[in-house]
C-alpha cells in the first residue's frame, strides 16, 4: 500500500524495501495481476480497470476499506462497483493500528461492517495491512494480533491474509501464506520473489495510460485473490480469442483527424445531479449518450463546471445551464469506444469521464 513507501524512507524497520522511490517499471517486468488502490489514487472508474485488464492482463483489484476504528476510505464503494463492472475480481484491505487481540477484533468488526456497506462480495479477501514501525518491532508477537483480525472477518464471510514488508514476515501468522511487498531497483519478468506466498507486490511505481498517478502492482502465485466470490457477482477475466474491432464512427474519425484535440465551450443542461463516488456530479443526457447514463462512467464532477444560470455561489440544480471551467473546456481525448461512440477524457484527479463523441463534437 502507499504507506509502505513512507515507512521505508522514515523507519529502519523495513529497509529491505529500500529503493522504493527509485524502482523503475519497464517492459520486462513481473506480471500486473493485481493492483491495490485507495484514496491516494483517487476515485477509480470501470473504463480504467477495463484498460488495465485488456492491456496488462489485470485479474484483481484490492481496495482500501478502512483504517483503525474511525477511518472509512471514501473511494471504496466506487472502486468496488467499478471493478465489478470491469469484470475483475475485487478484494479489500484494512490498515491495522492494533497491537492486542482485543483491539484487533474491534478493528475487524469495523472493517467488516464498512466492507459490507460498500458492497464487497461475501467470499472476497479482506486483508490486514501490518506496517506500522511499532507493530513490526513486535515481530512474531504480532502473529496472534493478525490471527485475531483474520478470524474475526472470516465470521462475516470474508477470507483474509496478512500484507506486510519482506523484512517483516515474522508478523504473519505461522504457516499462513501472505501478501508480501518488496521492491527491487529494477524488477524483471524473471523474478519470482516470495513465490511460496499468495502474492508479491513488486512495485509502487506502475503507471497506466488510462489513469493518473502511480499504482502498486502485484504478481499472484495462486488463486487466493481470484476465487471465493459468487460467480454472478464478479466475472472472471476472460479474454476473447478473436476480439471484435468496430470501425471508427464519423465523430471519432473527426477527433482523430484533429490530433485527438477537442474544445467544449458551449453550455449544456443539468439533467441529473447526485452525490456519487464521493463527489457531487451532474449528467447531461446528450453528453452521456442517453438516459441510461452511469455515474461512474458519465458523471461530470460539479467542481469542473461553471453555473451559467445562477453563478458559482449558489447550489447547482437540475435544469441549470452549466459549462466546463477553463482548463476543462479544451484538451485531448485519451481513449475511444467505437461500440458506444464514446470519447474518454481523463479529467485530472477526477479520473476518466466518457462522453458521446457526437455531442462533444457539437460543444
Amino acid at each position: 500500500m502507499n504507506k509502505i513507501k513512507t515507512l521505508v524512507l522514515a523507519a529502519g524497520a523495513i529497509l529491505a524495501l529500500g529503493g522504493v522511490s527509485e524502482t523503475t517499471a519497464h517492459a520486462d517486468t513481473p506480471r500486473v495481476d493485481m493492483v491495490d488502490t485507495s484514496n491516494h489514487n483517487g476515485q477509480m472508474t470501470s473504463p480504467e480497470f477495463v484498460y488495465m485488464r485488456n492491456n496488462y492482463g489485470l485479474k484483481a483489484v484490492t481496495t482500501k476499506i478502512s483504517e483503525g476504528v474511525g477511518f472509512h476510505d471514501y473511494t471504496a464503494r466506487g472502486n468496488i462497483a467499478a471493478a465489478k463492472q470491469a469484470g475483475v475480481y475485487i478484494n479489500g484491505y484494512h490498515y491495522l493500528h492494533a497491537t492486542t487481540t482485543t483491539a484487533a477484533i474491534q478493528e475487524a468488526d469495523y472493517a467488516a461492517r464498512m466492507a459490507k456497506a460498500d458492497g464487497l462480495p461475501v467470499g472476497a479477501v479482506l486483508a490486514v495491512d501490518i506496517e506500522q514501525p511499532y507493530q513490526l518491532r513486535m515481530g512474531s508477537a504480532m502473529q496472534s494480533v493478525a490471527n485475531a483480525f483474520e478470524n474475526r472477518v472470516r465470521a462475516y464471510g470474508y477470507r483474509s491474509t496478512t500484507y506486510t514488508g519482506g523484512s517483516a514476515l515474522a508478523v504473519s501468522p505461522a504457516g499462513e501464506k501472505a501478501w508480501i511487498a518488496q521492491y527491487p531497483y529494477v524488477p524483471t519478468s524473471a523474478m519470482k520473489h516470495y513465490s511460496t506466498e499468495h502474492a508479491w507486490q513488486w512495485t509502487s511505481n506502475q503507471r497506466f495510460a488510462s489513469s493518473l498517478g502511480r499504482f502498486d502492482a502485484s504478481i499472484l502465485y495462486d488463486n487466493f485473490f481470484t476465487a471465493g466470490t459468487d460467480k454472478d457477482v464478479v466475472v472472471p477475466n476472460v479474454t476473447p480469442s478473436k476480439p471484435v474491432v468496430n470501425k471508427d464512427t464519423s465523430a471519432i474519425k473527426k477527433f482523430k483527424n484533429a490530433g485527438n484535440r477537442f474544445t467544449a465551450y458551449k453550455s449544456f443542461r443539468v439533467d441529473k445531479i447526485a452525490y456519487a463516488n464521493g463527489m457531487w456530479q451532474a449528467i447531461n443526457y446528450d453528453l452521456a449518450g442517453g438516459k441510461d447514463a452511469n455515474w461512474t462512467a458519465n458523471g461530470i464532477p460539479l467542481a469542473m463546471l461553471d453555473n451559467v444560470t445562477r453563478g458559482n455561489y449558489a447550489a447547482t440544480r437540475v435544469g441549470d445551464q452549466v459549462k466546463f471551467m477553463r482548463g476543462y473546456n479544451y484538451g485531448t481525448i485519451d481513449q475511444y469506444d467505437n461500440n458506444s461512440n464514446g470519447a474518454g477524457i481523463v479529467e485530472g484527479r477526477y479520473g476518466n469521464v466518457w462522453y458521446n463523441a457526437n455531442s462533444l463534437l457539437a460543444k
